[in-house]
C-alpha cells in the first residue's frame, strides 16, 4: 500500500518509532557491485520532521562499500509485538513500513546528532557501551526518502492463509 511521504510522514515516523522499540533495529538493504542485495540491521536510525533522516555509520561495512556505486536503499521496519500483529490481522494499522531513498555522504556527526542517536539507542546509558559506540569521531550518513509503502497483512477467509500486500 503506497503512502504519501508528505501527508503520511507523521504516521510513518510514529510507526517506525514503535517498531524500533519492539526490535531495536530496522533492516537496511543496499545492492553490492555484483547486483546482489545485502541487508544490514541498523539500530541508530533517527528520522527528522521532513522525509529525511540519518544513521550512525560505525559498524556497517557493506553499506559504505555499496554506496560507492549505488546510493539507493530500502529499509524495512516491522512491529513484531504480538499485540501489534493481532491488531493488524483485524485490519487495523500496518504490519510494516518500507522506505526507499538515497544515501548521502558519510560525514562527522554534530553534537546534537550524537545526542539524538544516544536517545534512540537505550543501552548507551551503560558506560562500557558508550565508549564502544561513541568513542572517537562519530560518523553519520544522511538519508533522503523518496517513497514509502505500508506492509499490510491480508487473511484469506476461505483458506485461512495470511499474505502481505
Amino acid at each position: 500500500m503506497k503512502l504519501d511521504l508528505v501527508t503520511d510522514w507523521g504516521k510513518v515516523r510514529a510507526y517506525i518509532r514503535r517498531a524500533m522499540n519492539a526490535s531495536f533495529h530496522v533492516a537496511f538493504a543496499t545492492v553490492n557491485e555484483a547486483g546482489e542485495p545485502t541487508v544490514t540491521p541498523i539500530g541508530s536510525l533517527v528520522l527528522n520532521g521532513d522525509p529525511t533522516g540519518l544513521y550512525m555509520e560505525r559498524f556497517p561495512r557493506s553499506i559504505p562499500a555499496n554506496a560507492e556505486h549505488n546510493r539507493h536503499f530500502c529499509l524495512l521496519a516491522e512491529n513484531t509485538r504480538v499485540g501489534a500483529i493481532v491488531k493488524q490481522l483485524r485490519g487495523e494499522g500496518w504490519f510494516g513500513v518500507k522506505l526507499y531513498g538515497l544515501l548521502g555522504e558519510r560525514r562527522p556527526a554534530t553534537l546534537a546528532e550524537v545526542k539524538r542517536i544516544q536517545a534512540r539507542v537505550p543501552f548507551t546509558k551503560l558506560k562500557r557501551f558508550q565508549q564502544m559506540l561513541f568513542g572517537g569521531t562519530v560518523y553519520v550518513r544522511d538519508l533522503t526518502f523518496t517513497r514509502a509503502e505500508a506492509v499490510v497483512l491480508k487473511v484469506d477467509k476461505a483458506t485461512r492463509q495470511v499474505t502481505t500486500e
